[in-house]
């Protein structure tokens, strides 16, 4: 069988789809996964096929429509919305062209939600398969644990209502390179109502783990919390001399770092982040290549530490939210909160909050020196946050998220 996996996004949209395809490996499929062209180096460093989507997401970030988007969104959603539909309207045409690159490549499509409306129309053209790999939850629901736009973490009808409205919001945004796609294909357009159909419909594995995204009754029944999807330990990896040097030399450092969204105020981070350390009296590891700067005894700037080493090597891990950062942490044991930008990460950050592994999150918009210090302090002056930590890190390492996202594929299309 052939499976052609079509990931959209940045780093972490991309990264969890890779130990998917090496599960479809290992079952004997020829799989292949799709993605803008700056994730080639990481698709084919771990030995899989790449297909290139066109321009990078890096590009569309530093854009004025991107920099805005991730700057001016967070706990602002109905102008988050404005600011995707934006960048979304400038990426459509070079996405749908694409994404058309991909038709005839494969027997079974698995898309995620931003190409969810696209890939439905390809394979519906091309008679294949299709699959979606979330990695978060989309779906409309009452239980506000489950709820991407929920407020509230109880089962709650106002839940249900934010989150179909939430749902509704985001088909005008990402459709658009979907209308360009039928189009070219010559096929009837859907428009938004099509996307929450398609939604409804096409089977759905959700890469997360269940003790942060418990399946809700109302769901559909095509919808599959599997578990997450993160890379195995790489074996030949070694940490930097001076990174060791560094964590030996004193307590265990907090670590701050927000992955691929780090570009967009680097400096700013970079000063708040460490000034809210020293008020703090923590040691501070300064994670990804953006926040790389000047370095003294209490501060570390490291560009690429994979999260499975580092985190149970750190007091507590402050992140931006994303899916895949918060179960790394999650599955280390370490007590984290999330700084969210835009997208899933208030969801996580909340999730995170309500599950009691670590304080309540701090939007990027209202990141100060005072704030982020004071968050930062309950790492060690709350040690529930560390107890939960473990507890619940000791519960996700017995999922088998890869395996049972694997098995439902091939049941489904074999």
């Amino acid at each position: 069988m052939r499976v052609t996996i079509v990931a959209s996004g940045t780093r972490g949209d991309v990264q969890p789809l890779i130990p998917l395809a090496h599960g479809l490996q290992a079952a004997g499929h020829d799989v292949a996964i799709a993605a803008a062209a700056d994730s080639q180096p990481l698709v084919t460093r771990h030995g899989l096929v790449f297909r290139s989507l066109g321009s990078g997401t890096h590009d569309q970030l530093t854009t004025d429509a991107g920099r805005a988007w991730i700057a001016d969104s967070a706990g602002r959603p109905f102008r988050e919305l404005r600011h995707m539909r934006r960048v979304y309207e400038e990426a459509a045409q070079p996405m749908a062209e694409g994404l058309l690159r991909l038709a005839g490549t494969a027997d079974v499509f698995v898309s995620g939600i931003l190409t969810l409306d696209s890939v439905s129309s390809i394979a519906r053209h091309d008679n294949a398969g299709h699959v979606m790999a979330l990695l978060c939850p989309f779906h409309p629901t009452a239980d506000g644990r489950s709820g991407l736009t929920a407020q509230n973490p109880h089962t709650r009808r106002s839940n249900l209502s934010r989150t179909r409205v939430g749902l509704w919001l985001l088909s005008r945004s990402v459709t658009q390179a979907g209308r360009l796609v039928r189009k070219h294909l010559g096929v009837p357009e859907t428009g938004p109502k099509g996307f929450v159909d398609t939604l409804d419909t096409v089977p759905a594995m959700l890469g997360a783990s269940p003790l942060l995204v418990p399946q809700p009754e109302d769901w559909p029944r095509t919808v599959t919390v599997t578990g997450p999807w993160l890379l195995p330990a790489q074996p030949t990896w070694r940490p930097p001399a001076q990174l060791t040097d560094f964590l030996d030399s004193g307590p265990p450092p907090v670590c701050l770092g927000f992955g691929s969204l780090s570009v967009v105020q680097p400096e700013r981070i970079r000063e708040v982040a460490t000034a809210a350390a020293r008020a703090a009296g923590q040691r501070l590891i300064l994670l990804g290549t953006d926040l790389a700067g000047p370095d003294g005894d209490d501060v570390f700037g490291a560009s690429d530490v994979p999260h499975g080493w580092l985190y149970p090597r750190v007091r507590g891990a402050v992140h931006h939210g994303g899916a895949g950062t918060t179960h790394a942490a999650l599955l280390a044991g370490a007590p984290q909160f999330a700084v969210p930008h835009v997208a899933d990460q208030p969801y996580w950050g909340r999730r995170v909050h309500e599950e009691g592994l670590g304080p309540a999150p701090l939007p990027l918009n209202q990141l100060s020196v005072q704030r982020l210090s004071g968050k930062l302090s309950q790492f060690e002056t709350v040690p529930h946050y560390r107890t939960r930590a473990t507890q619940l890190s000791e519960l996700a390492a017995q999922e088998s998220g890869v395996q049972i996202a694997t098995d439902l594929l091939v049941k489904l299309y074999t």
